[in-house]
């Protein structure tokens, strides 16, 4: 979700709404309190999605964008109960597939209803932010003779959105733009994946 403004305070008052949301859900999701509430959301939207609500209005169910993804990453949801989405509208599942952050964007090129806008390079995407189980990360468990790092090795801005921290990867959660990659990395050396990206659009 791109951000109009970006000067420093609002960019600090939009982390922090977004955290806030996001820390909701952390306990949910390291096991805290078992199973997702109803109503979650277990699903991103492509690049320059706009806020759910509009997103919705605007969104005419054309498959354009999904059509054109290269990579075959975004598909239209097919049962609100599952995914918690519109059917018909285009989501990122990333455990199916993660956003590839093409540098050309065909899915917002192809959008002609504003429901996807520009968003200029990779590092102004804002998809969702991932979070780490620590107790599920094989790098934070222990006992590995050499260190898995896959969600590091993998991230397209890593050292950015992901860095290491004694050999242990660590979000930075405002410079992460909830491509995915790290968690469909992850659930293939460690299913299911310690990593979750989850949505930072609001208007559920």
């Amino acid at each position: 979700m791109p951000i109009d403004d970006e000067s420093p305070v609002n960019r600090r008052q939009f982390f922090k709404s977004t955290f806030t949301e996001i820390a909701k859900t952390v306990l949910e999701f390291s096991g805290e309190k078992g199973k997702e509430s109803p109503g979650k959301r277990n699903y991103l939207r492509p690049p320059g999605a706009v806020e759910e609500g509009l997103f919705n209005s605007l969104c005419t169910r054309c498959d354009e964008c999904i059509k054109v993804c290269p990579h075959q990453c975004i598909r239209g949801s097919d049962s609100e109960t599952d995914t918690g989405a519109r059917v018909g509208t285009p989501i990122i599942i990333p455990k199916e597939a993660a956003c590839k952050l093409c540098t050309d964007f065909p899915c917002i090129r192809a959008c002609k209803d504003g429901a996807l806008r520009p968003v200029g390079d990779i590092r102004k995407v804002k998809i969702g932010v991932a979070l780490i189980d620590r107790r599920r990360c094989l790098d934070y468990a222990g006992g590995q003779r050499s260190p898995c790092q896959q969600c590091y090795s993998q991230c397209p801005i890593k050292d950015e959105a992901i860095y290491l921290e004694d050999s242990r990867p660590v979000v930075r959660g405002e410079k992460c733009v909830g491509c995915g990659i790290c968690e469909n990395a992850c659930q293939t050396v460690n299913p299911p994946s310690s990593i979750r990206v989850l949505s930072v659009t609001k208007g559920l």
